[in-house]
């Protein structure tokens, strides 16, 4: 099996530690232990034995998960490790050698790059932007599918936009997977962060029978290091999921599956979603004034969702080579837009210390001064 490299995670592994500042992540900056415990849930967690667990997901964790969807029970949901296994093992489990599948642009580029390395035909559609924002383009949608397709994947709060679908362009993609009979695979990992008091964004799930929602703690849950993820799916699916987890890492630990069963129950969930809005809220203004002082050098559209901002520059230098650059002169990592397929822009992460993204868009501005 051949694969390309991954070139937004290959570049992080190989930088993120090794800067002063890193404005790559997109999640909301995590609580500690102390922050996140009571008394008596501390006393529970010491008294845990660190043996093997629940290979699925323990039933309260997968009920916990279940709560945030419709409709939704315990068979149907799967905790993997990260969204990454889940979109794994999802990939895995649908596709073979000679199918379509049809990936929107821009993206986190994992289920692209699994999907080429499995053998599918891979075909794209793009978010465009119009009219100061960014909208499905569904004439690309209906090309790349025009053929069938076996998978089509969307990423709703979008990575690296911020882009959240409307009504309308959700139901478009539902008719294209419905028309050709294919599994609708939604990477909802950012549903929660939205800014500027918009509502929650809503899913995928029950809006097509061959839907497949995919998430974790990572993002708009703010904890990354529990590397908890989950599928949602019918039981069939998620069956076959679980057949070939037995092949990958068998499931994850009990202390990280207690500590999400906990995040992830509905009252709690919603103060951590509130907490998140309110770091990402408070950062964006920080980046509003950034972007106003560049003298129409920098241009965005405000994210509607989501830890990050996808900033257009008006410089002659490629992405890959600015991200270098700055991480090379001011010890500043920041994402390039082509790590996404779309160069001339960057990803700026929004969830992390104001003082530290103060710090790095100064940093910045001397790199691109010198431009």
């Amino acid at each position: 099996m051949n694969i390309d490299t991954f070139l937004l995670e290959r570049n992080q592994s190989l930088y993120e530690n090794s800067v002063e500042i890193n404005l790559t992540e997109s999640g909301v900056e995590p609580m500690t232990l102390a922050e996140l415990l009571r008394p008596e849930e501390l006393d529970a967690l010491l008294q845990l034995r660190l043996g093997y667990n629940y290979t699925e997901g323990t039933p309260e964790l997968r009920a916990a998960i279940a709560s945030w969807y419709p409709d939704t029970g315990i068979d149907e949901v799967l905790v993997t490790t990260g969204a990454a296994e889940a979109n794994f093992v999802m990939c895995w489990s649908l596709l073979e050698p000679g199918d379509t599948f049809a990936g929107m642009l821009p993206n986190f580029m994992q289920m692209h790059g699994l999907a080429a390395g499995l053998g599918a035909r891979v075909q794209s559609f793009g978010l465009r932007l119009r009219n100061g924002a960014w909208q499905l383009d569904r004439e690309a949608l209906d090309a790349a599918v025009a053929g069938g397709a076996k998978v089509i994947a969307v990423c709703n709060p979008n990575n690296p936009t911020g882009a959240v679908l409307d009504e309308a362009e959700m139901d478009a993609l539902v008719q294209a997977a419905r028309a050709c009979d294919a599994w609708l695979i939604c990477d909802e990992i950012y549903r929660g962060a939205e800014l500027d008091a918009r509502p929650e964004t809503p899913t995928f799930r029950g809006r097509y029978e061959k839907a497949i929602v995919t998430s974790s703690t990572s993002k708009s849950i703010a904890h990354a290091g529990l590397r908890i993820g989950w599928a949602v799916a019918p039981p069939a699916i998620i069956a076959e999921a679980v057949r070939r987890q037995d092949y990958t890492t068998i499931g994850t630990g009990p202390i990280n599956q207690y500590l999400a069963s906990l995040i992830l129950a509905p009252a709690r969930r919603a103060v951590i979603l509130e907490r998140s809005r309110a770091i990402l809220g408070r950062n964006m203004g920080i980046i509003d004034d950034w972007v106003g002082r560049s003298n129409g050098r920098l241009r965005y559209v405000r994210p509607a969702a989501g830890g990050m901002v996808f900033v257009g520059y008006d410089f002659p230098i490629n992405s890959t080579a600015l991200s270098e650059l700055i991480r090379e002169r001011e010890s500043t990592f920041v994402v390039a837009g082509d790590w996404f397929g779309m160069d001339g822009y960057l990803r700026i992460g929004t969830g992390g210390h104001a003082h530290e993204l103060e710090e790095g868009l100064r940093r910045i501005d001397r790199v691109l001064a010198s431009l």
